[in-house]
Order: structure tokens, then sequence, then C-alpha cells
């Protein structure tokens, strides 16, 4: 029986590698406990990927083997689906039958356009798509899958059959570099994409994300070509179309897989089918117009985690902000209070409003400003002593997916500067920041000091926030329905005691009075 809380492992039978995530599932999301891969190239050898030849299968069932041991030691239950290599292969029931005898997993194949909503599960448990229309694109090895949604909804999902390994193949073939060759896999992608192409420019789009292998080397050798340092995360990251070709020449330039070794931030397991990959990825963003990319950690495996955990009841299946969701299990794992750190964050976007009405605010800052509410006290996990630098520490070094590395980075400030000392260009995190960014911390520090100032009772007493403005002074008038007074004067008082910031951020006065208590 399947409980609340379940861990599952997930994995993802694909043309080029066999990937497994085993997370611990529940109400909130999931937990990541541990992730494998193992490159077996299942489509390798195959003209046409119609048949897997017998060293393929042998490859794919020693590398299930491995993952279920690693299951299994986590006492996890398996859910396993395959890919392009497997559901085109006219043999792939030779495939199946042998790891469910000598493995003991059923393997599910998928269709093209399942594999494509289960990669766009996963990656809106990565990336906020609740308030756009976002185009995602997942290269694989022997399909490419395209999905449109909007604000969040599934609205189109198609997968076509070019893939790194496919094309590789093909046109590449042991992954050397022609010019005729280059051509010909340029030729194929246009003649494949030109009737979604299409039909995507009819619809359109405001982001476009990219996932998995092919899309996640591209990113490291961009941010390796960038003078500055890697980021911690690549969740998130952006680049733009002139970095994309920038880094496309850089590839076909060293024509062998050998020359291409030392290039910075490619794996040396790709250096075959890094150059077919990256064509397909040009040729997409040629074709389709688009200027800049995002990368999403998450994909087709982390989707498969959150559809079973919907199927099961575990998890519900309404769309959610990715972010908020993993804020609130860091927050959990941290044992933090979490209806002080929500009231926090709750009266935290309630005067970012307030502040809103007389000056000018960027409203996409309230997801930042929530997240670093509930999860400005994380530190006392570590020690009460100092717990704002802890907190900072582990925001910064969590895996907050929903957010961007520099998203993580100002919630991980905020949360460090919403008590204590004031930031100063001298700290050498803060000091990194662009001149927005750091405005964008001492916004979201200054208003969470005097957040946190209104619930100093931890009894969630406040609940109306108003404000006025007249001659330089901003007023926040709260209401509450605390019976004691005294605990109303604590909370006013130590918010009042909290202003500085936000006053010097505003260049206001700011003075915050008790309103009364609410009608019941």
């Amino acid at each position: 029986m399947w409980t609340v809380t379940t861990t599952i492992a997930a994995i993802d039978v694909g043309t080029n590698s066999v990937h497994m995530v085993i997370a611990r599932v529940g109400q909130s999301g999931f937990t990541v406990l541990a992730s494998e891969k193992e490159v077996v190239r299942l489509g390798e050898g195959a003209k046409g990927m119609d048949h897997l030849t017998f060293s393929a299968i042998e490859r794919g069932v020693n590398a299930m083997r491995h993952m279920k041991r690693i299951a299994d030691a986590h006492s996890a239950k398996i859910r396993a689906v395959a890919t392009s290599a497997v559901r085109e292969a006219e043999n792939r029931d030779d495939f199946i039958k042998a790891v469910r005898q000598t493995v003991g997993i059923n393997v599910e194949v998928i269709s093209g356009s399942e594999e494509a909503r289960l990669i766009h599960l996963g990656v809106s448990r990565s990336l906020n798509l609740t308030k756009d229309s976002v185009l995602t694109v997942d290269i694989g090895g022997g399909s490419t899958e395209f999905c449109l949604s909007v604000r969040g909804n599934l609205r189109f999902a198609q997968s076509l059959k070019i893939g790194a390994v496919r094309m590789t193949d093909s046109f590449l073939p042991e992954g050397i570099v022609t010019d005729s060759g280059v051509k010909k896999l340029r030729s194929k992608v246009q003649s494949a994409l030109a009737p979604l192409a299409h039909d995507l420019a009819r619809l359109g789009w405001d982001r476009v994300v990219l996932s998995s292998g092919t899309n996640e080397t591209i990113a490291r050798m961009v941010a390796a070509g960038r003078d500055a340092e890697p980021p911690l995360t690549f969740n998130g990251y952006g680049f733009d179309s002139s970095e994309l070709n920038s880094v496309v020449r850089t590839i076909l330039e060293h024509r062998t897989p050998g020359e291409r070794e030392n290039l910075d931030g490619l794996d040396s397991k790709r250096t075959d089918i890094i150059a077919a990959g990256a064509v397909i990825l040009q040729e997409i963003a040629r074709m389709l117009r688009a200027s800049s990319f995002e990368y999403s950690e998450y994909a087709l495996r982390e989707g498969v985690l959150v559809d079973t955990a919907q199927r099961l009841g575990i998890m519900a299946s309404d769309t959610v902000d990715a972010g908020q969701a993993s804020a609130q299990r860091l927050a959990e794992r941290c044992s933090v209070d979490i209806e002080h750190g929500t009231h926090v964050a709750e009266l935290g976007s309630r005067i970012m409003k307030a502040v809103g009405r007389h000056f000018e605010v960027d409203a996409s800052l309230d997801r930042l400003l929530r997240a670093a509410g509930l999860l400005a006290r994380v530190g006392n996990a570590v020690a009460y002593s100092k717990y704002h630098l802890h907190s900072y520490y582990i925001i910064r070094n969590a895996d907050l997916m929903g957010f961007t590395d520099d998203e993580i980075n100002v919630i991980a400030l905020a949360a460090r500067y919403h008590r204590k000392g004031l930031p100063k260009s001298s700290h050498d995190e803060f000091g990194k920041l662009t001149r927005d960014r750091q405005h964008d911390v001492e916004l979201i520090a200054g208003i969470l000091r005097i957040a946190a100032g209104l619930d100093r009772s931890h009894d969630q007493c406040v609940r109306e926030i108003s404000s006025s403005w007249k001659e330089s002074l901003l007023t926040l008038k709260v209401r509450h329905s605390c019976a004691s007074g005294e605990l109303t004067e604590l909370n006013v008082f130590t918010a009042q005691s909290r202003v500085e910031m936000l006053e010097e951020y505003l260049g206001c006065r700011i003075v915050v009075k008790d309103g009364g208590r609410v009608r019941t």
C-alpha cells in the first residue's frame, strides 16, 4: 500500500542513457535522495532505430540491474518508462521481457506525445510556468519533444524523430564532422521541423525552456565561455542565440570526438554526439526565430515522479508554483515553524503591496519575498546564534527548484539581512551583485524585518495592513486579533524598531501604528 509519503524511483530508459532519480514524494512535492546515470546507447548501431542489437539489449539489462540495486537500497517503489529507441524497435518485446525476467522491473513504453507531456510535468516543477506562454524543447538521443503551455496548462505536445544519437548515426558516423554531413543533417532537421514551426509561429510563446543532456551541455559550454564564475545550479540558466551560435561553431570546428575532448564545459561522454545535438538546437532556434533560452534541470524522470504521485493521490494534480513548493519542502526539512514563516511571508507580501501603492515596485519580487520569508529561519537547524548567516548558507546551497541561480542568491541574501547588520558592498556576496539586484535584496530584507517584527509574538494575530502617505511619511496601520494589549504593543514596537533599512531604501520615514482589532 502506498502511503502519504512514499519513496519512488523513476527510471528513464532513453536512447542514449538510462537515468534514475529516487525521491521521497509527499503532498507538497518531492525531495531527491539519489540519482544515477549510465550511458548505454540503446539506439546505437541500428540504422533507422528500428532494431535493438543484442549488445544494446545486454547493456540496457545490465544498467537496469544496477538501477534496481540502488532503488532497493532505498526501499523505493520503481516505475520505469522507455522512449524512442525502445518504442520504435520491432524487437522491443525482447528487451522488455529480458528486463522483466532477469531484473524484475516492468518497463512501460510511452508514446512521443506522452513523453512530451511528462517532460512538461517535470519542467513545471523546476521553473515557474504559471505566468507565461512557454515553449519547452527537450533534445534526447532518438527524438526531440516540444511542449507549449499557457500559464502552466499544457496546450500542445509533439515528438519529432530527430535526436542526437539518431542524427549522429545517420549523418555524422562516429561523431566525425564533415561539411556534407552537417549540410544533410541541417536539411533533415529543417524538413522534420517545418510543419511544427508553422503551427508554433501561429500560436506564439513568451519563453523557450530547454531540458536534458544536449541542452545542458550547451548551457555549460556557454557558461564556460563567459568571463564569470559558473552558477551553483544551472536551473533557469539563460543564454541567447549569439552564444548558442558561438558554441556550435566551436564544436563543429573540432571535427572528431578526440579533438572535442578538452572543450570547456563538454562532458567527455558526449564528445561523439554533441555535434549533431548542437546542430539540431541551432536549427530549431533559427526556424522558430528564438533569440533567448532558459535551461531546466528537471525533465522526463522528474515528470514520471510527479505523475506517479498524482496517480496514487499523494500529490495534487493542480498547477503549483514550483518555487514555492520547493521552499516549503526545504522549510519542512529544517523544522521551521511553518505557521510563523508562512505568516511572515504573507505579511511581507502585504507590506510590499502597500509600498507599491506609493513607490514603483517590481511585482515579480513577491515570489522571492515569500520564499525568503518562509525560509528566513532555516538556519536554526544549525544553531540559533547567528542563525541568519546559517540561513544564507543553507538556502544558497539548497536544491531550490523553481528559482534561477540568481533568484536563489537574492532569496538567500534577503534571509541573511532580515535581521542584524545592514548589507554593505564590502560584504563579499552582496558586493558581487549588480546594483539592481542589491536594491532587490535591500527592499525584500527591509520589508521582512518589519513583517517578522509584526509576528514577534508568533501567534499570527496581525491580520490586516493598510498604508497612507503624507509629506514623506509612510504610515503602516495594522489591525489584529490579539486579545492582549501587551502582545499588540510588542508586535508594533518590534516592527517600528526595524524600519531603518526600508526607510533608507525608500528615502522616507515609516511609522507603524496599531489600527485596532479586526471585526470577528
